[in-house]
């Protein structure tokens, strides 16, 4: 790790874990939603409102750099349709633990392949306890998770992992995170909003502005959450900023 100039700091450290807070709790408005397909709606019309905004302020991307937004807008955009269908049919304190509990292991595997990321035993042991613990805190209050809601949560968190590396990826070779950041917002936000169009009809925006206030917070949430994901993924390592996350 340190041979790539990743490493991770008390600095990056602390702003993650707040960050981290701030990601759970647009989870659990979602989770709220009457619709969740609308409620992420609502959270990409957010952040693709406030990164058009920012666009002129930062450099069009080039070369293989589309080719990797392109991938992380599918991997984002699976990842979502996927979430919403997991918290139509499960527990909150269930579903994010089991969905989220796997990618900081997945991701620190796919890093070790695609980006040369080799954890120490020490990291990768912390890694995996942290795996661990959120798997056992599913099973803590709730039971049994059904057949179903395993293979929905192995659905939500292989896409994490998979955009997590690939994001890493992508602000490393664009070397702006800001720049990549706002791109990835505005066409990962653009795309599911149309998408959620066409899944609940011309009445999303009728549906949207019966909930604005909570659509403002957990697009604000969502955005600030996710741009300190991003920058720390320029910071350090995948696996232990994906870890820390969770």
């Amino acid at each position: 790790i340190l041979r790539h100039g990743y490493h991770l700091n008390l600095v990056v450290f602390i702003i993650v874990i707040a960050a981290a807070l701030l990601h759970s709790s647009w989870h659990a408005m979602i989770k709220q939603s009457a619709d969740r397909v609308v409620g992420l709606a609502g959270m990409n019309v957010v952040s693709a409102g406030v990164s058009l905004f920012a666009l002129p302020f930062v450099p069009v991307p080039q070369g293989r750099i589309w080719l990797v937004l392109a991938g992380s807008v599918l991997l984002h955009n699976f990842y979502k349709l996927g979430l919403a269908k997991l918290y139509a049919v499960g527990d909150l304190g269930q579903s994010f633990p089991l969905a989220r509990g796997m990618s900081p292991l997945a991701a620190t595997l796919l890093a070790m392949i695609f980006l040369g990321e080799v954890p120490s035993p020490v990291h990768l042991a912390g890694i995996v306890t942290i795996c661990l613990g959120l798997s056992l805190l599913a099973l803590e209050k709730t039971g049994r998770p059904r057949l179903l809601v395993i293979a929905l949560a192995g659905l939500v968190g292989l896409p994490v992992a998979a955009y997590s590396v690939v994001d890493g990826y992508g602000v490393r070779l664009s070397g702006d995170w800001k720049g990549f950041t706002v791109w990835l917002m505005v066409l990962d936000g653009g795309a599911f909003v149309l998408l959620s169009r066409r899944l609940a009809g011309s009445g999303l925006w009728d549906m949207l502005s019966q909930q604005r206030g909570k659509v403002l917070l957990s697009g604000a949430l969502g955005v600030i959450s996710f741009c300190v994901f991003l920058w720390a993924l320029g910071q350090a390592p995948v696996g232990m900023v994906t870890a820390l996350r969770e």
